[in-house]
Parts: structure tokens; C-alpha cells; sequence
């Protein structure tokens, strides 16, 4: 490590909070999934396989005692992202909220994010 930085002996790391790991609960995935699926159509709907996430909702999922399902929707122009995954760079290529190059197409975005939230919110919420 001090090699790379030029530093003059490695560094010190004292952890100073920590947070559990936030882990789905699988059946309100599913439900919260095919509720999606019927909604936007199950082409617009896909499992990004593990990601990190927030490190806050899994706190608040457990401290109440429910289930969670943790969700991301893009923002990315779609032609944009395609042309990422075909070319196997969307990890590096595609912005994530946390990047100062993070701009997200307000529309459709903003009217999916919308859709998404009261969909689940229907969802478990609804008669």
C-alpha cells in the first residue's frame, strides 16, 4: 500500500460505525416483482444480481421488524446503457447516483420512479 501512495509506511484504520448487511427477503421480492412485471411489462423488469446497497434500509428494515425488497430503477439513457452492456462496460461506463457524473434523463425517470414507488405501495398497502 505505501508503495502506491508514496507514503512512508502504511496507513492507520480504526472503523468507526458499521452497518448490517441488508439482505432481501425473497417472498416480497417476488411479490414486489410480479407486481413490477405487470406493470412495466417483464421486458423492463431484470435482477441485477447482487449490488451494493443502501447501507441505511437494512437498518430500518430490521429495527421494524418487516421484510424488505430493495429495488434500483435506471436512469440512463436507454441507447446509452445498451451500448454499455453490449460492450461489457456499464460498470465503469454508466454513472451510479453516488458519482458527480450522475445525471439521470428526468423523463422518463422521474414518472417511472413514481410509478415504481406507489405500484409497491399498492401492492402491500392495497385492498
Amino acid at each position: 500500500m505505501p508503495a502506491a501512495s508514496g507514503a512512508e509506511r502504511d496507513p492507520e484504520i480504526t472503523a468507526i460505525g458499521d452497518f448490517p448487511l441488508l439482505v432481501n427477503d425473497p417472498d416480497a421480492v417476488d411479490r414486489t416483482v410480479r407486481a413490477f412485471r405487470d406493470r412495466f411489462g417483464a421486458d423492463r423488469v431484470i435482477d441485477p444480481g447482487p449490488v451494493t446497497g443502501s447501507e441505511d434500509v437494512g437498518e430500518i428494515a430490521t429495527a421494524a421488524g418487516v421484510p424488505i425488497c430493495y429495488w434500483i430503477f435506471g436512469g440512463t439513457d436507454s441507447d446509452t446503457f445498451k451500448a454499455a452492456l453490449k460492450a461489457g462496460t456499464a460498470d465503469r461506463d454508466i454513472p451510479s447516483n453516488h458519482s458527480a457524473e450522475f445525471a439521470p434523463v428526468i423523463d422518463p425517470t422521474l414518472g417511472t420512479g413514481i410509478t415504481a414507488m406507489v405500484t409497491a405501495a399498492l401492492t402491500w398497502l392495497g385492498p
